[in-house]
């Protein structure tokens, strides 16, 4: 009897060290610095918006969340990045639409499958887009264009971020929608410049950069995506308001940022960073900063940021295969 006891609490103890328990895995997290990489330059707004609420969860935690920029390939070497870090929760990763439903459906060999390789912590943010012209075209809102591209078929030429980015992909599908062609120049830098100088007439920017540069005059604002204005430019209708299938809930022109972690990681340690960032989210300065950006903050459970991002991929991947879109 006495040596079958010492057998099974051997047993025991060793399958506590063989399988952490939640309790085991919780215990003093985080008790050293969190990493979080960002799969784009510092400086751009999922930097900017990493930055900030990174501070905050620092200041919650404890401990330092050092943001790490990887960027390149579409954000495709930053979710390598992502995916190749220890399921401990102390690596996460910033994700954006376009790297987690785009990106994985435009190349033809990507190293990493959103779905299978990450779980979602909180959805952060909305990010609405906005068209913009060039100041000395001859159209000012969504009819303007439509009525001049079809009485000049292939003479309007749109910048975009590189093919298969979310600007080239809205655009070819608001076009079809539109029954218009348009001509695609991608860019590997940022191409506003042009579209100010009037070298391409079009261009897709996020609400964050297209704000001060339409109220500078240095842009016109045609359109903005999603279901509602923003504040900050009150008198750009959206793209629904020209027509009620061009962007239904902005699940074409509109993005989302989130924070996620490697697939394995513990979900006692998701729950705690996600319940933090929701209360981070919810602080009225960051809801102000955010607005004033143009964004919706939202701070969701990581259920429906999970639910978000698997319907976007399906939604992208259908969407690119219809317009044989690839990277190689």
């Amino acid at each position: 009897m006495q040596r079958r006891h010492l057998l099974s609490t051997a047993a025991a103890g060793a399958a506590v060290l063989a399988a952490p328990s939640s309790w085991a895995q919780s215990a003093g997290y985080p008790n050293r610095p969190i990493k979080l990489i960002v799969p784009f330059p510092a400086g751009v707004s999922p930097d900017v918006v990493a930055r900030l609420v990174g501070d905050k969860l620092s200041q919650a935690l404890g401990q330092p969340v050092v943001v790490e920029n990887r960027p390149g390939a579409g954000g495709m070497i930053g979710a390598e990045a992502g995916t190749n870090s220890a399921a401990d929760g102390y690596s996460l990763f910033y994700s954006v639409k376009a790297v987690h439903a785009i990106a994985p459906n435009v190349y033809q060999n990507p190293k990493f499958n959103p779905v299978r390789d990450f779980r979602a912590v909180s959805q952060l943010l909305l990010v609405p887009h906005v068209l913009t012209a060039s100041p000395g075209t001859p159209y000012n809102n969504m009819k303007e264009l439509v009525e001049f591209a079809k009485r000049n078929p292939g003479k309007i030429n749109y910048a975009s971020l590189g093919v298969g980015s979310q600007p080239h992909v809205a655009m070819e599908a608001w076009a079809q929608r539109l029954g218009i062609k348009l001509n695609h120049v991608p860019y590997k830098t940022n191409p506003s410049p042009d579209v100010m100088s009037g070298v391409v007439s079009l261009s897709i920017e996020a609400s964050t950069t297209a704000i001060p540069l339409i109220k500078g005059g240095k842009v016109k604002g045609l359109a903005i995506s999603g279901a509602e204005r923003i504040a900050n430019l009150p008198d750009v209708p959206t793209m629904t308001e020209f027509g009620s299938t061009l962007d239904v809930n902005g699940q074409i022109g509109s993005s989302w940022h989130g924070i996620f972690a490697p697939k394995a990681t513990p979900d006692d340690v998701v729950a705690k960073l996600n319940t933090e960032i929701v209360k981070i989210v919810k602080l009225p300065e960051i809801q102000s900063r955010m607005r004033d950006l143009g964004l919706t903050p939202t701070g969701t459970s990581a259920d429906a940021m999970t639910a978000v991002a698997t319907a976007d991929n399906v939604f992208w991947a259908k969407l690119i295969k219809d317009f044989d879109i690839k990277v190689e």
